[in-house]
């Protein structure tokens, strides 16, 4: 009996241990000392990050002290900042990104070590007809390899794939406007395996995916809620759906006028402890408190 209580109580303390330990590394998150947001969505501006005011979007914050995020100037690439010393280094182009092609859409694996984006380089040596595909870097002894296109049938020849991002239990979403859709872009879902494998992709299916243009799905970690666009008539916005008591995607909902502003409000993604959603305003990088998508449902 002492031997089981004590065993009990090991595992009591080993679970308050783990659960200060990721406290700690959420708290170390400063954001650039910006004040936190809460319902009402404000800019996420450290000057740093300024580059001359570009088009910027697709923020990807994974740990505390690298930031990752598109840029368009003369083109898309997705840029790099890293915090040493207290200071944040000025944003460059990261290294597998190159300044020829236009990347974007940065997703970075929960063990920090892959890299997924999308580039609009070719495949292979015959490839001609420059499309988006999905794209991945893996990271050894702190510096990335030479990026790799993701195998097919994730990727296609004819077709664009945009913003891959997974769940912690290996689902992964992006949109594409490959045949056989619901509309011109679908959200498609597929399953990571091992050896760089991936089930075959399945759309998601109403009510996500529909006769619009669905887009820029980012999947939360425990796949309890998705956030995406919805491009009408040349006007983006972000929505939302939830997983149901059956385990159904809700009816989308619109995240409100608060959020959705301009004519192009897309490219969410969520920090690492999940407090925040950051996102675009026709180029102008925004965050707000999930506690917004409660509110909602």
């Amino acid at each position: 009996m002492i031997s089981s209580i004590f065993k009990k109580l090991i595992f009591v303390f080993a679970y308050i241990l783990v659960c200060h330990t990721i406290t700690a590394q959420e708290d170390q998150c400063d954001y650039y000392n910006l004040s936190k947001p809460k319902a009402i969505p404000q800019d996420f501006n450290p000057e740093i990050l300024d580059l001359n005011g570009s088009f910027k979007f697709n923020v990807e914050i994974k740990k505390c002290d690298e930031i990752y995020f598109t840029t368009i100037t003369s083109s898309e690439n997705i840029f790099f900042s890293k915090k040493q010393n207290e200071k944040w280094s000025k944003p460059n182009i990261a290294s597998f990104s190159d300044p020829n092609y236009n990347d974007a859409d940065p997703f970075l694996s929960k063990d920090g070590n892959r890299m997924y984006f999308i580039s609009k380089r070719p495949t292979h040596t015959t490839d001609k007809k420059l499309d988006y595909n999905i794209w991945y870097a893996d990271k050894k002894d702190d510096q990335w390899a030479k990026p790799k296109p993701l195998p097919k049938p994730i990727n296609s020849d004819d077709f664009d794939e945009y913003f891959f991002s997974i769940s912690d239990n290996g689902n992964a979403f992006f949109s594409s406007n490959r045949k056989g859709g619901e509309g011109s872009f679908d959200i498609y879902t597929t399953k990571v395996l091992d050896n760089n494998q991936f089930s075959a992709p399945q759309n998601a299916g109403r009510p996500i995916s529909t006769e619009k243009y669905e887009f820029d799905p980012y999947i939360s970690p425990n796949e309890d809620f998705i956030i995406f666009s919805i491009n009408e008539k040349g006007n983006s916005s972000l929505y939302f759906s939830y997983k149901n008591k059956d385990d159904n995607w809700s009816e989308p909902q619109n995240l409100g006028d608060k959020i959705n502003v301009t004519n192009q409000d897309f490219a969410p993604s969520l920090s690492a402890d999940g407090k925040f959603i950051f996102f675009s305003n026709n180029g102008k990088l925004r965050w707000v408190s999930t506690d917004i998508l409660k509110s909602l449902q």
